[in-house]
C-alpha cells in the first residue's frame, strides 16, 4: 500500500495558493493539505468554501524577518508542521506549483532512494557548503521538525548586493543548522559563521570538507520538475541557479 503523506504550504496566500491546495488534493497519495500562513491573511479566505482535505493554520508574523525571510519560513513551517500527522512530510512555498506528474514522480523517487531520515530537495549547493535549496523539503517528519526548530535568525534583513560577505544566505543557515544536529563539526561551523560559512570566510575549505563527508546523511536531491513560480511567471530557475553550482538528480531518471 502506497505510504500517505502530508504537505505543508506555507507563506503569504497569493492568488495561486488556493488553487495550488486543491490541484494537490487530487493526488491519491496526499492525506492531508495545511496551508500555514499569517493572522493578517484570514480575511482572503471569508468568501472561501471548505476544502477537501485542506486545513489553514494561522500564525503571527514576526518582527524581524531575519534575513531572507528566513524567520518567516521558520515559523509558518514549523506552525504547519505540528498539524501534520503521517510519518512522511512535504514543506513547500506558496507561490509555487509543481505539475501532478511531477508530484507523483517526486513520490515515487523519494520511496525508491530514501535510506533513512534524510530530506529530499530539488536542489543542493556546491559552491555554498551545507545549502540545500529550501523550496521543497521532503521527508520524515521527525526530520523537518527537527529542522525548523532552528532558532529564529537574528541577522539584518539584506540590504545590499554583497550581503552574503557579511550574512547567512537563507537556505544556508537552515542548513547549517540541521548538518549541526549530526556533527559537531559542523556546529562549530554553524556557530562561527564568519570564519567557515559567509562567501570570502577565511576557513570555508573546512566547512565544504565536513560538508562532503556527510551531505547525504541530511539532504539528497530531486531530478528536474516543471514547476509553475507564479510570483516570477516561470518555472524554477534551474540554469540560474546551476550557474551557482546547483546540482540535480540525472535528469533522465524515470
Amino acid at each position: 500500500m502506497q505510504e500517505k503523506i502530508d504537505i505543508v504550504i506555507q507563506g503569504a496566500l497569493m492568488d495561486n495558493t488556493i488553487n495550488t491546495a486543491t490541484y494537490y488534493s487530487q493526488l491519491d497519495f496526499v492525506d492531508n493539505i495545511v496551508v500555514s500562513t499569517w493572522e493578517s491573511e484570514r480575511e482572503k479566505l471569508q468568501n472561501i468554501p471548505e476544502l477537501d482535505k485542506v486545513k489553514f493554520v494561522f500564525s503571527k508574523l514576526p518582527t524581524h524577518d531575519g534575513g531572507g525571510n528566513v524567520n518567516y519560513q521558520i515559523i509558518s513551517s514549523k506552525n504547519g508542521i505540528s498539524e501534520c500527522s503521517n510519518n512522511v512530510v512535504v514543506k513547500m512555498r506558496s507561490d509555487q506549483t509543481i505539475v501532478l506528474d511531477d508530484m507523483r514522480m517526486l513520490d515515487r523517487f523519494y520511496n525508491k532512494f530514501r535510506e533513512g531520515d534524510e530530506m529530499f530537495v530539488l536542489g543542493m549547493g556546491t559552491h555554498h557548503p551545507y545549502h540545500p535549496q529550501d523550496h521543497v523539503f521532503w521527508g520524515p517528519r521527525k526530520s523537518l521538525e527537527k529542522l525548523f526548530e532552528c532558532p529564529l535568525s537574528t541577522w539584518p534583513s539584506y540590504h545590499n548586493p554583497n550581503f552574503s560577505t557579511t550574512h547567512y544566505r537563507a537556505p544556508m543557515y537552515l542548513g547549517a543548522y540541521y548538518y549541526s544536529t549530526l556533527s559537531d563539526t559542523a556546529k562549530y561551523h554553524f556557530d562561527n559563521p564568519k570564519d567557515y560559512l559567509f562567501d570570502g570566510a577565511s576557513k570555508r575549505n573546512e566547512a565544504f570538507e565536513e560538508y562532503y563527508k556527510i551531505q547525504g546523511k541530511g539532504f539528497k536531491v530531486f531530478p528536474r520538475v516543471r514547476m509553475d513560480w507564479h510570483k516570477y511567471r516561470q518555472g524554477y530557475m534551474y540554469d540560474f541557479y546551476a550557474a551557482q553550482g546547483e546540482v540535480y538528480y540525472d535528469d533522465k531518471w524515470e
